[in-house]
């Protein structure tokens, strides 16, 4: 549930992304977020809480979580100027590993020290101090540009403005041919991915009857290698180029999935296979996001990001969620083990679509995307 909404979200939040203070938006999706997750601790202790509500709640914060990543994307070249968005990228996506490598034991002590609810609280705490911060950035700092409000103007009718805004994200995308070979390498991956999601814990826990406490420590090699691939990105980039370090990026990440294959095939050593699942997975998935959300900042004119974000959103929910709904029926199928395997294979066809010579062909760190534009 907490999927699904980045599809919608990404369709008609776009153009409202585009359009709205950034920085401000950010704000109200935090204090939204900070809402929806103190609601489960409530009903909890008012004896409501119950299956259908979490999954309205879990809902709630996935479009909200969209929107904000959508603001956060469009924002950052205007707060830190192109020539600074890999360095920049680097430095969220290092904060993100710290969290990855150390909220899961600091999430295990909450539970046991203060139980479940409390620890739901502390979480949901972090979205205010996310939102004290981001309040103090000028407000002017996120305002729309003056291209974006125009547009919206022109329009007759809100649909009409809908469907202009999904037609720009569309084309800015499907125009600008290295970031086309980058949405279409996304799919497959994110299809890998919701099989991934879908299967883990009924693989690692059933199949494999791993310990939880092993689990974590497992996930905990995840945010190391994240980390690691988070101060990688940019050396990387300028030791083999950029389109090609893209791409390297990318098969990592493939490598860490196919280590899923052995580790469903010879189970008595699938604890090695898993942990380095985690390690390459993780350390190649970093590096490439990193690189490909800065290209993208870097080649999509600002008045078109947001909408071009929704539209990035719209694709890669639709092969995850599309992924996780059918991975239940598959393993029902075929058993878990071979769903897990089925689903780590099919992330080696993203890698076709990056092999395009206009992403492979971008030697230095571009720019702008007149510089690519006219290499093309």
């Amino acid at each position: 549930m907490s999927y699904a909404p980045y599809v919608l979200a990404g369709l008609f939040g776009g153009g409202f992304v585009e359009r709205a203070n950034k920085t401000r938006l950010m704000v109200a999706m935090d204090l939204v977020r900070f809402a929806l997750v103190m609601a489960v601790p409530l009903a909890w202790y008012f004896d409501l809480l119950s299956f259908p509500l979490l999954c309205l709640l879990a809902a709630g914060v996935g479009g909200a979580s969209a929107l904000f990543q959508n603001a956060d994307v469009a924002i950052l070249p205007r707060l830190v100027g192109k020539t600074h968005l890999v360095e920049a990228n680097s430095r969220l996506q290092a904060t993100e590993s710290i969290a990855e490598l150390t909220g899961p034991g600091a999430a295990g002590i909450l539970i046991d020290l203060l139980t479940a609810p409390i620890a739901m609280v502390v979480d949901a705490l972090t979205f205010i101090w996310s939102a004290f911060w981001l309040w103090k950035i000028p407000k002017q700092q996120g305002q729309a540009s003056e291209e974006a409000k125009v547009e919206a103007v022109a329009q007759p009718t809100v649909w009409a403005t809908l469907k202009a805004d999904i037609v720009v994200g569309f084309f800015a995308i499907w125009r600008c041919r290295p970031m086309r070979a980058i949405i279409t390498g996304n799919f497959f991956w994110y299809i890998s991915a919701g099989f991934f999601f879908a299967t883990l814990m009924v693989f690692l826990l059933r199949d494999l009857r791993m310990a939880p406490s092993v689990i974590g420590v497992m996930i905990s090699v995840g945010g190391f290698s994240a980390l690691l691939g988070s101060l990688t990105a940019r050396p990387l980039a300028k030791a083999m180029g950029y389109g090609p370090a893209v791409l390297a990026g990318f098969c990592f990440s493939v490598v860490g999935l196919l280590m899923l294959i052995p580790a469903a095939a010879f189970k008595e050593w699938s604890l090695l296979f898993l942990v380095a699942q985690q390690f390459f997975g993780d350390f190649g998935i970093m590096i490439y996001t990193i690189l490909a959300v800065s290209l993208q900042q870097k080649l999509l004119p600002e008045e078109e990001l947001a909408r071009a974000n929704g539209f990035n959103q719209v694709v890669n929910g639709v092969g995850m969620t599309g992924a996780i709904l059918i991975a239940g029926w598959v393993a029902e199928t075929i058993g878990v083990s071979n769903t897990v395997m089925l689903g780590a294979g099919i992330a080696v066809l993203g890698i076709a679509p990056l092999l395009t010579p206009p992403l492979l062909s971008i030697r230095e760190e571009p720019a702008g995307r007149d510089e690519v534009m006219a290499a093309d």
